[in-house]
């Protein structure tokens, strides 16, 4: 499946709920931030790729589609969540106050979810199925 098809069916997933739209709308408010930081600013995606970044999120993004597909947790001693941590603090470093107080506000979700979760699918489930993004964390 092609990229651009991959998104938009993750995008449709997340439209039906409340808590799935939050995210949508923070990806789109941060996701272009983030993707020039990973590629033109060099701290950034020295972080990105020494923490196997790439893997991680082809891992991910495979595990949306099949139900007996997980992510992986490590790569080469590096785990998930240490890739969550160091961008965490490299993007905090180098981004928008903007940006800086939304991975404030919801880093401790994202590591909770890469803990107790095991693939794509059922994050976008976990999600769907919440409240309020803020009340998770």
């Amino acid at each position: 499946m092609p990229r651009i098809r991959k998104i938009e069916h993750f995008e449709d997933q997340l439209k039906v709920s409340a808590a799935g739209r939050q995210v949508l709308q923070l990806v789109r408010q941060h996701g272009h931030e983030v993707m020039y930081l990973i590629n033109k600013n060099r701290p950034t995606m020295v972080c990105w790729q020494r923490n196997h970044g790439p893997k991680f999120v082809k891992s991910m993004v495979d595990s949306g589609f099949e139900d007996d597909t997980y992510f992986i947790k490590s790569v080469d001693g590096i785990s998930l969540e240490t890739l969550i941590l160091y961008m965490a603090e490299v993007l905090q470093d180098y981004g928008s106050p903007e940006l800086k107080k939304a991975i404030g506000q919801y880093a401790p979700m994202v590591l909770k979810m890469a803990r107790e979760t095991h693939s794509l699918k059922e994050i976008i489930h976990r999600i769907n199925n919440i409240q309020n993004m803020e009340q998770y964390a």
